[in-house]
């Protein structure tokens, strides 16, 4: 099902089961980032159940869980600069850095704003 002009409600289903409990908030948001970006955005992590989350190494208080995060396939630097900027560009404020996704997440409980890197993928 459509939820946005470039996203369809199966991109951000648990990879294992199909659990979706996206939340409408972050996907209009993303959507006004895809279109500031002007490429398109491939999600390759949305909602994800305990069982998923737990094998993607996610941590138990993952935004993923709660419907309020996305990864975001990235290929190169200048697309991870082009997302990066539409990202900033739409107001995210929690924004996550890897060598191949960009994470953002509008979780209410977390810390904000904040950028971090995963260290470990560089």
């Amino acid at each position: 099902m459509k939820l946005t002009k470039d996203f369809d409600s199966s991109e951000f289903s648990c990879n294992c089961c199909g659990l979706s409990n996206i939340s409408s908030k972050l996907v209009k948001w993303l959507q006004v980032a895809r279109d500031f970006a002007g490429i398109p955005f491939v999600i390759t992590s949305g909602t994800r159940c305990p069982v998923h989350n737990k094998k993607s190494g996610g941590l138990a208080s993952s935004a993923h869980l709660a419907g309020y995060a996305v990864d975001i396939a990235v290929d190169n630097g200048r697309e991870r600069h082009i997302i990066l900027a539409a990202l900033i560009k739409a107001d995210f404020t929690r924004i996550g850095i890897s060598k191949h996704f960009i994470h953002v997440d509008i979780d209410p409980s977390k810390p904000s704003p904040t950028i971090w890197l995963y260290w470990y993928e560089f």
